[in-house]
Order: C-alpha cells, then sequence, then structure tokens
C-alpha cells in the first residue's frame, strides 16, 4: 500500500551474518521470491510467499546531486544469495526519486539502485511482518569498478591455484557476475561500500570468499582481503530534507503520522493579547499543519524552513514559539536509544533550545506533554551543521526509549533556517516500531 509519495518496504528486517569464512564451499540456495518488475506511477514490485510469510511493505527515495534520481533501477537481493534478481525483487523509481516493494518475507537483504554510471547498496532488515519499513533517502555516487586478476584478490597461499582460473565471481547480496578466464576478470557498476566477492572456479570443488572495502569511484586491482569487522558502525539516516515541500518527514507513510508543525503558546493563558509575531503569518487553524507555510526556497535551487519570531515587549506571561516534528503518531511513543547523535543544517539569530517531549505525559504545570531533555543553542550566522550527542540533550536511557517529538524552541525574538535534519546511530530502523 502506498501513501502519499513515500516509497516503503514493509516487514523488512537486517541480520548480522556471523558465520564467515575467507575459503568456503558455497551452495547457493534460490529464495524462492516471486519477481515483479512493474511500470506506471506507483512503481511498486512484488511477490514472494503468502500469508504470515510474506513482508509488508518497504520505501526508499533514491538522490542524486540533491535531486530525485527519476527511474533509476532498484534490486532486492537476499544478503547471502549470489542468484541476484533471480531471487529477488526489481522497481524502477518514479519522477519524485520514490520506489516500494511490497510483500517481503522477513530476513535480512542489501537493496542496490543503480543509474547511468552511479550506484547505492545499503542493508535492509525486515524482523516482522506487521510494520512497513520507509529507509529513507540514499544518494547515487560513482560507481565501483573491480577487475584483474584473481591471484591478486586471495590470500598467498593458495592464490596460485587459482592464477589461471576459469570460472566466474559473484557478489553476494548484489545482482553483479562476470567470467572469469584464464585468471582474469572485471565488473563494472558496483555500487561503494563493502563488496563481498565469490570466486567460483569452473572445475575445483571450493570457492573463495572475500570482503573488500570500496569507495566511490575506486577502480581496484590489486586488493588484498580486507578483516572483518563485527563491530557494527553508525549510519545517518535522513530524516527530511523538505524537497517534498510537505509536511511529512520523509519515513512518513500516512497523513497521520509523522508530521512538521509551527506552534506558538501561551503558558496558563492562551488568550493573552499580545502576539507573537510571526514571519510568515500562517493561520494555527490551518489544519493543525502550517509548517507548509515556512518552507521556502534555498540558494541552490532546494527547500529549506526559513521563519522569524517577533515576541512582545513585555509580558506577564511564559510565551514559545517551536517548530516540532512528531516521530510517528502522538498516540505512541518511540524508542530512540539507537541514536547516538541528531544533526540538522541551522543559521540566522537568536537563541533557541532543542527539547524532546514524551506526549504520553502530560506536564500539570502547563498542559502539555512531558519534556524529557532540553539543550540550549545560539544560531550560527552561516549556514553550519549542527550536531549534539542525544545523550545530552537526554541524559536518562529509559526516557530515551519513549519519544513522541523533537522540538527547536525559541523564548525571544530569533530568525531560523534548518534543513538537513537527520539522525546518526545503529539500527536506526528500529525507532519506528510504537512502543
Amino acid at each position: 500500500m502506498i501513501f502519499k509519495k513515500k516509497l516503503y518496504i514493509k516487514g523488512m528486517e537486517l541480520k548480522q551474518n556471523k558465520t564467515r569464512r575467507i575459503l568456503t564451499l558455497i551452495a547457493p540456495i534460490a529464495i524462492g521470491f516471486s519477481l515483479c518488475a512493474c511500470g506506471g506511477s506507483d512503481n511498486v514490485a512484488g511477490g514472494g510467499p503468502s500469508g504470515t510469510e510474506a513482508g509488508n511493505a518497504i520505501t526508499a527515495q533514491i538522490l542524486i546531486a540533491n535531486a530525485p534520481a527519476a527511474n533509476a533501477r532498484v534490486k532486492l537481493v537476499e544478503h547471502n544469495s549470489l542468484n541476484g534478481i533471480e531471487g529477488g525483487y526489481t522497481a524502477t523509481a518514479n519522477d519524485s526519486g520514490f520506489v516500494t516493494i511490497e510483500k517481503v518475507p522477513v530476513g535480512n537483504y542489501t537493496m542496490e539502485a543503480t543509474l547511468n554510471e552511479s550506484a547505492v547498496q545499503w542493508p535492509v532488515d525486515i524482523k516482522d511482518t506487521v510494520n512497513d519499513v520507509n529507509l529513507g533517502a540514499h544518494s547515487l555516487q560513482k560507481s565501483v569498478y573491480i577487475g584483474g586478476s584473481v591471484a591478486n584478490f586471495i590470500a598467498d597461499s593458495i592464490s596460485e591455484s587459482f592464477k589461471n582460473m576459469n570460472g566466474f565471481v559473484k557478489f553476494s547480496g548484489l545482482d553483479h557476475s562476470a567470467i572469469i578466464k584464464e585468471g582474469k576478470f572485471e565488473v563494472k557498476g558496483l555500487p561503494a561500500g563493502k563488496l563481498n566477492l565469490v570466486f567460483i572456479p569452473e572445475s575445483a570443488a571450493d570457492t573463495v570468499y572475500v570482503p573488500v572495502a570500496t569507495n566511490a569511484g575506486d577502480s581496484i586491482t590489486t586488493l588484498k582481503p580486507t578483516p572483518q569487522d563485527s563491530t557494527p558502525k553508525n549510519e545517518r539516516l535522513l530524516i527530511d530534507d523538505f524537497e517534498d515541500g510537505d509536511y511529512l518527514h520523509l519515513l512518513s507513510n500516512s497523513l497521520f503520522i509523522g508530521n512538521w508543525a509551527l506552534h506558538s503558546a501561551t503558558l496558563l493563558n492562551p488568550a493573552i493579547p499580545d502576539k507573537i509575531l510571526i514571519d510568515p503569518e500562517y493561520d494555527p487553524t490551518f489544519n493543525g499543519h502550517p509548517f507548509l507555510l515556512i518552507l521556502q526556497k534555498s540558494e541552490d535551487g532546494g527547500k529549506e524552513v526559513h521563519v522569524s519570531f517577533d515576541f512582545p515587549d513585555s509580558s506577564n506571561y511564559q510565551l514559545w514559539a517551536f517548530i516540532r516534528v512528531e516521530i510517528g503518531t502522538t498516540k505512541g511513543t518511540y524508542d530512540l536509544s539507537s541514536v547516538d547523535s541528531i544533526a540538522f543544517d541551522a543559521w540566522g539569530s537568536g537563541n533557541a533550545e532543542i527539547q524532546i517531549v514524551d506526549e504520553s505525559r502530560i506536564d500539570i504545570t502547563t498542559g502539555y506533554g512531558y519534556t524529557i531533555g532540553k539543550y540550549p543553542i545560539t544560531l550560527p550566522e552561516k549556514k553550519t551543521k549542527l550536531q549534539f550527542a542525544f545523550a545530552d540533550i537526554v541524559p536518562k536511557e529509559e526516557d530515551r526509549k519513549k519519544v513522541t517529538s523533537i522540538s527547536i524552541v525559541f523564548h525571544d525574538d530569533g530568525v531560523l533556517y534548518f534543513d538537513n535534519f537527520e539522525f546518526i546511530g545503529k539500527d536506526l530502523l528500529n525507532i519506528w516500531k510504537q512502543q
């Protein structure tokens, strides 16, 4: 099922493969997914088992040079499979760069997107068949070339026996392969990141599994295997870059889940005559979502938040104005303990504070949701990437497990430019499991 313009994958879960061997006999097993390359505006690929074994839906947006990568080709393959799309899914991104794959069973997958000479890959972990998974935005990078002599990619102790081999090279979890002739091969158009090569001799019983770390645009011909690193690394998950121009963050999949909003409030007395002046002006009854009005064009042609706050000169009441993003529905809370830090581009003038709120609890002194963390910020004059440790904002780990919304709050005059809000941490897709 597709909501609005977002791309989502239901029920997908990533599982770490803890069994790793350099020299191993590999017997690829077909996953048995039904393959469907779907056209039209929905860009949905579906298939797989029916009933409780089938997953729900996965969504992602593909970007190139900060713009939608229309017609990018997307492939979803089981992480350990050597069968490519014969056992996976394919889909094509629509004009906004969005793509959706439905009915994916629980499992550990790799998603790859390609367009011309650019590519990107990332892992997808489907843990249940209940929750939709929105993977956010992923940017295409210059693709990688790997080729040369097989012997240069494997351990010296066994390289001689593969020096003049004939056979195939395949890539675990990706739809790439090539013929090896007299020990030589080449593969173009690979996505950067960790690539798991598997050399399969035509006549020998054993195959060789080789992990290789790559960067965008690499041309690799002689790299030796890199050591396996089982320590999870932080990943960056883009929550919103505002390019879609609506009030839903990128990981939202419903008009009622994951909203941005602009609000002002008066403690204890909403009828105070001295109102906060907000530019651009907005009607607070505008369907509860005046946030649309503060999205402006940026210098690079994209979109960003731009709003100013002018507070009364004197008041007997506590006033505040804020922009807020709801992680999901306000009827539930979300576990942000996997978030190491939050980051965003911000600039302007004045002082503000980041506030983290649990709206399942009510603060009796304000009548609003309970603020579980605050952190003061001073806005820089020029565009700056600001990053804050989440534990500094919310010191108690138990509180970080029950979050409803994140706000930037002003208590005095200020001008705010704001863009590219993201989470940094591990296992970030677990956030959207409602508590």
